[in-house]
């Protein structure tokens, strides 16, 4: 028989319902009802950081890869809602098991769809599992607009220019409640003053950012500005200043208001809500004007309601330029968001005409070049059917002696394979970290005893250390994903092959986006230093 084991956790938080803790539940279902059961038999399928609203999983859309050539006998999961939350995807998900033969089990619930009351009671669950989602979701609704009308900043993370302050007041009911204000941070604040005077200049989002990049001007984050960045800048409400202009604007754009036209005096700004929704997949997109809900807040407003009211037009305006000439993203490319330049910026395809044989040519060109119009960053462009063909050429190739894989294989195998090398790696990694860290402390206290050294030298120098940090931190996470999750390095191998193989069987039927979603799967990231392309298998 072959069982397949589903775990998902919304976060990782090392207690509760953890993943490895979902899995040893299976796992003791499994051998104390089939005590036959072999290692090879189970196949353990883990998404960790994944919502339950949708089946946008990675791991779950593998394993119903799988299903769907070679069905399981069960699968089986800890809980009904590790699944899914919706009841449409829940129904889609039981049709197709059912069609295929595979029995699903739940151990939490005792569910077992093998019985006729298991059907019946799996089903009544869902429902009542989404219904209780969307209960949850409308008084979170009504929650936020009771808020939104008394002008209180909600919390979460305060825009550039402002600090979030804890305050406590005694509500109708002489109740002692706590909420936040938004306090200003002068310095921040001289920043958005420059974002707007400089948009309104240069009328062009893509201008601006350049602006920002070559000036040196970084977020509060310390990374580069980008155009979707300051366009939520220039397009937040909280540093209008609320006078009868805006008052009026916001009026005129059907925007629900609260009840505060006497009170908008141009002492304060204004507070937006609802300028954002969450997607089924956990995207977040901005709303229409139309449906943002606007209050006075507690602090002062920034910029002037008729600059900030320009600041709009104009961006309207381009944005209904773009879209009528806005062309679909390239269906080719199959290493567009995957292929990344050695700075660490994303690198972008880029079409040319078509030539006589009625192809579009395409390269790939870095993100941060393009923004900076080549001062930050020089590295030549690659051609993009090139690299696309060498990346597929490297893993459809992986049974060759001098693979990708025979060499990530050759590594894994030197690394042993018990917890005791982990924690050896994860120390390693953290003292390169720590060499790397002293390295920009001497970095940063040369440039300030000698005012000879280039600026631009130490800004390059910085990137490359905090870019070669993040590698370093990146392979620790991995690495204590492997330990949390009970996995050993063998196993990761055992997995990676298992893609590229599926991978290598499918890959003359995939479409480009199926062979693109592979990829992403089977490494952990692509990169082009100038001169050669190197890929790195996921762990």
């Amino acid at each position: 028989m072959r069982f397949a084991i589903y775990s998902r956790k919304s976060r990782f938080t090392g207690k509760g319902e953890s993943i490895d803790n979902q899995i040893d539940d299976c796992r003791r279902f499994i051998l104390s009802n089939f005590p036959d059961t072999k290692e090879e038999e189970i196949f353990v399928y883990e998404d960790e950081g994944y919502s339950g609203k949708n089946t946008n999983r990675p791991q779950f859309q593998q394993m119903m890869t799988v299903e769907d050539k070679e069905p399981f006998d069960f699968i089986v999961v800890y809980r009904l809602d590790r699944i899914s939350r919706n009841m449409s995807d829940f129904a889609v998900l039981m049709d197709k098991l059912a069609k295929k033969g595979t029995s699903f089990y739940s151990t939490n619930e005792r569910f077992d769809t093998s019985t006729v009351s298991g059907q019946m009671m799996m089903t009544i669950s869902a429902a009542f599992a989404q219904f209780e989602r969307q209960i949850i979701a409308e008084r979170v609704r009504d929650n936020v607009y009771k808020l939104a009308k008394t002008g209180r900043w909600l919390g979460g993370t305060p825009p550039l220019g402002f600090t979030s302050q804890n305050e406590t007041y005694i509500d109708d009911s002489g109740i002692e409640r706590k909420c936040h204000k938004l306090i200003e941070n002068e310095k921040e604040l001289a920043l958005v003053r420059l974002i707007y005077a400089k948009y309104l200049e240069l009328q062009s989002l893509s201008k601006l950012e350049t602006f920002m990049i070559n000036s040196g001007y970084k977020t509060r984050k310390n990374a580069d500005f980008r155009v979707t960045t300051l366009r939520y800048i220039i397009t937040n409400p909280t540093y209008c200043t609320a006078d009868s202009k805006s008052y009026e604007f916001f009026r005129d754009s059907d925007c629900d208001i609260a009840d505060i036209g006497e009170s908008c005096n141009g002492e304060h700004g204004f507070l937006g809500y609802k300028k954002s929704q969450t997607k089924l997949d956990d995207s977040r997109t901005p709303t229409e004007l139309s449906d943002w809900t606007i209050a006075l807040g507690r602090h002062k407003g920034i910029i002037s309601s008729a600059d900030w009211i320009e600041a709009q037009e104009i961006i309207t305006d381009h944005s209904r330029r773009y879209k009528r000439v806005r062309q679909p993203h390239n269906p080719t490319a199959l290493l567009s968001g995957i292929l990344r330049c050695k700075c660490g910026s994303y690198m972008r395809p880029r079409t040319f005409k078509a030539n006589k044989q009625g192809e579009k040519p395409y390269s790939y060109m870095c993100e941060l070049k393009e923004r900076s119009k080549g001062e930050k960053c020089s590295c030549p462009n690659v051609s993009g059917r090139a690299a696309d063909r060498m990346v597929c050429d490297a893993l459809l190739n992986y049974q060759d002696d001098d693979s990708v894989f025979a060499r990530y294989v050759n590594i894994v195998s030197s690394m042993g394979k018990k917890n005791e090398d982990i924690d050896s790696l994860v120390s390693s990694h953290k003292t390169m970290i720590a060499k790397k860290k002293k390295a920009i402390s001497g970095l940063l206290r040369m440039a300030g005893e000698d005012g000879s050294i280039s600026a631009d030298y130490v800004h390059d120098e910085l990137t490359s250390l905090h870019s070669e940090i993040e590698q370093e931190e990146n392979e620790i996470k991995r690495l204590e994903r492997l330990r949390v999750s009970g996995r050993t390095l063998e196993t990761a191998a055992k997995n990676t092959e298992s893609l590229l193989k599926t991978f290598k069987d499918n890959f003359d039927t995939l479409s480009t986006d199926n062979k693109r979603n592979f990829i992403r799967k089977c490494v952990s990231r692509i990169e082009w230093d100038g001169e050669n392309i190197g890929v790195f298998l996921l762990g």
